[in-house]
């Protein structure tokens, strides 16, 4: 590392993700430079608006895009609006920027990662392995989401023949007990309430917090990494398996089923697509590409995530 820091621009960095990928980047000897969301000011960005402080990416090494209206809520007509439109219209605000910089932008970030997730894969893909090479599908709302989201990263004439090196992080369940769907789960399973849901058959792609910030960390660093990763841990569970392991995690029985129909009436489409999807991701990429997880089972990661 250089004597000057290389200087990273971060959306989404008071996040789950953005909080710990923040403190790696500067251990790491970055400088980290928030880039606000939902902010008509120096160092802001508004999607709604189409509005970006476009200096605030003078000189920064990368653009890592983490911002986005949180999934986890009732999916009325208006919150969907919300999730898919601070997906798009902020990725496409910045994507747009690299891609055709203003006169006054002198020195564009040359590496722009950007969340996606594994539903750009579909939501239900029962017996199957996907990897990478795997065919997409727009599936559900959270794959039209995902194929928006990545769309957008890569407007027409964008990408490598610009100089951009662009990655879509496709990102499963996040495991962390301070946020995310673990930090949800906790309270019924710590109760002894816990237990499979739906079938228990449908597979679940996770990655531990710690893991994926060093993943992005590692896509970062590796010049050879373009377009989707899957970033995820290499060994997807069943749902019933991932409840087991969660209740031994917590010195707690996991016996106590919710049905698909329950999941349904209390969480609408949103339970449907997330706690009822069948995805069995495995991140190919990073495998061939020599990453290394410090919990790549479950059973490893839990106690860890526990903590985190």
């Amino acid at each position: 590392m250089s004597a000057a820091r290389p200087r990273i621009v971060l959306t989404g960095a008071t996040g789950l993700v953005g909080r710990a990928l923040t403190k790696a980047l500067i251990t790491r000897g970055y400088e980290v430079a928030p880039l606000r969301s939902r902010t008509q000011g120096p160092g802001g960005m508004d999607g709604a608006s189409g509005w970006l402080d476009t200096s605030f990416l003078e000189g920064a090494h990368a653009l890592i895009h983490l911002a986005g209206e949180p999934i986890a809520q009732r999916w009325t007509t208006a919150a969907k609006e919300r999730i898919l439109s601070s997906r798009e219209k902020s990725t496409s605000l910045l994507a747009v920027d690299l891609a055709f910089p203003a006169p006054e932008l002198r020195y564009p970030p040359k590496v722009f990662l950007s969340m996606s997730g594994i539903n750009r894969y579909g939501i239900h893909r029962p017996g199957e392995t996907l990897t990478e090479s795997s065919a997409v599908s727009d599936e559900g709302f959270l794959g039209q989401v995902s194929a928006a989201w990545e769309k957008a990263a890569t407007p027409e004439g964008a990408g490598s023949e610009r100089g951009i090196r662009t990655v879509h992080l496709r990102t499963g369940m996040v495991l962390a007990a301070s946020g995310g769907a673990l930090k949800a789960m906790l309270p019924a399973f710590r109760a002894g309430l816990g237990g499979r849901v739906g079938s228990g058959c449908q597979q679940v792609s996770w990655i531990r917090l710690g893991d994926l910030v060093s993943m992005i960390i590692w896509a970062l660093e590796s010049p050879w990494v373009e377009g989707p990763l899957n970033a995820v841990a290499p060994h997807p569970v069943s749902q019933a398996d991932f409840a087991r392991a969660l209740g031994r995690a917590v010195h707690r029985p996991a016996v106590i089923p919710a049905p698909a129909w329950a999941v349904k009436l209390l969480f609408g489409q949103m339970g449907a697509e997330t706690l009822l999807a069948d995805l069995a991701v495995v991140p190919v990429k990073a495998l061939e590409g020599g990453f290394t997880w410090s919990t790549p089972t479950l059973t490893e990661a839990l106690p860890v995530a526990l903590g985190e």
